[in-house]
């Protein structure tokens, strides 16, 4: 089976935002969907379980959700995607507001406030089932940004801009990422491997440990 065919397939790409233990956190997302069309809307937002992000939607039972543009910066994709709010506080990298207090991404197309209604557990990720509380447009109007585009024309720029910031210092260095070269997918559970066990599948596309690298 080739599950990079599903790539074909048309998502959004978006950064959540949540409180955390120490501040606020958050991640890029594909897997986001509306599923109602009434006053105050339903969304879907399938989240891997081991990440932080998964962790605070279940302990807070709300999250922003902020619509990339064509026109983000790589760098905050990779800013979102490639590490863990468990040890990088994202959201001060980057231009941000926090409303109510959640942050937004400041140049994003547009933006929800959700809260959790139900919750199911599958065997990698768990489905939100979440209201909209709030939405709101940004005050220039752009173009969101595709899961398609972003691998077709930005996931190499998003990867080079990451390793120039790492490279700089501003990310600790005391254990490694690991990302997937098939799907683009980072590895950020709660356990820091030097080395990806033998039996290591990515939760994503399915491939193996060797096609992962380490950065």
């Amino acid at each position: 089976m080739d599950l990079t065919a599903l790539f074909n397939f048309s998502y959004g790409l978006y950064v959540l935002g949540v409180k955390t233990e120490k501040g606020l956190g958050g991640c890029v997302v594909d897997a986001l969907a509306q599923v109602t069309g009434d006053e105050a809307p339903l969304l879907m937002l399938a989240s891997m379980k081991n990440n932080h992000t998964n962790a605070r939607i279940k302990a807070e039972g709300e999250f922003t959700v902020s619509v990339l543009a064509q026109t983000v910066d790589p760098f905050v994709v990779a800013n979102f995607g490639f590490q863990s709010s468990r040890d990088t506080d994202k959201w001060a990298n980057v231009p941000h507001t926090v409303k109510d207090g959640l942050p937004v991404l400041d140049g994003a197309c547009a933006y929800t406030r959700c809260k959790v209604e139900e919750t199911r557990e599958l065997s990698t990720h768990t489905v939100f089932f979440s209201r909209v509380a709030d939405a709101w447009n940004a005050p220039v109007k752009a173009t969101p940004l595709t899961f398609g585009e972003y691998q077709k024309s930005m996931k190499t720029a998003a990867y080079e801009a990451f390793k120039r910031f790492k490279a700089q210092g501003a990310i600790p260095q005391s254990a490694p990422n690991w990302r997937c070269t098939v799907c683009g997918h980072v590895y950020d559970g709660p356990v820091p491997f030097e080395s990806l066990p033998a039996d290591w599948k990515c939760p994503l596309c399915g491939v193996g440990k060797d096609k992962f690298e380490k950065f």
